[in-house]
């Protein structure tokens, strides 16, 4: 079983990468994970995870997965690899994300 739940912040604004002349889009963006136990000097750490999530609806949430943002993501393990111009190869692990839940809400929402 490949299943993965998250939640955290996010680290700077989604980007959103749409496919050419298709409405289907990819939004990349990392999430900052807390570690669940503080460091030797009692500070807190984070785990920062690379997640795309694939949509035909990615330009409309786009505009609210905003950097510090609290989230909620699930979905699965993702690797691959590729060959850079100088040949060396490189390996990406990222979490394929099939939902996103929005856990905070606008002060303004707040009464």
């Amino acid at each position: 079983m490949n299943k993965v739940v998250l939640i955290g912040r996010l680290t700077k604004d989604a980007e959103l990468m749409q496919l050419e002349g298709k409405e289907r889009g990819v939004l990349r963006f990392t999430l900052a994970v807390d570690r669940r136990f503080s460091n030797n000097s009692g500070g807190k750490e984070a785990d920062f995870i690379p997640v795309r999530y694939w949509s035909d609806f990615g330009h409309k949430i786009q505009p609210y997965l905003l950097k510090g943002k609290l989230i909620g993501v699930s979905g699965k393990v993702s690797t691959r690899s590729y060959t850079t111009d100088e040949s060396a190869k490189r390996y990406v692990t990222e979490i394929e994300a099939d939902n996103i839940q929005f856990l905070e809400r606008k002060k303004e929402d707040i009464v």
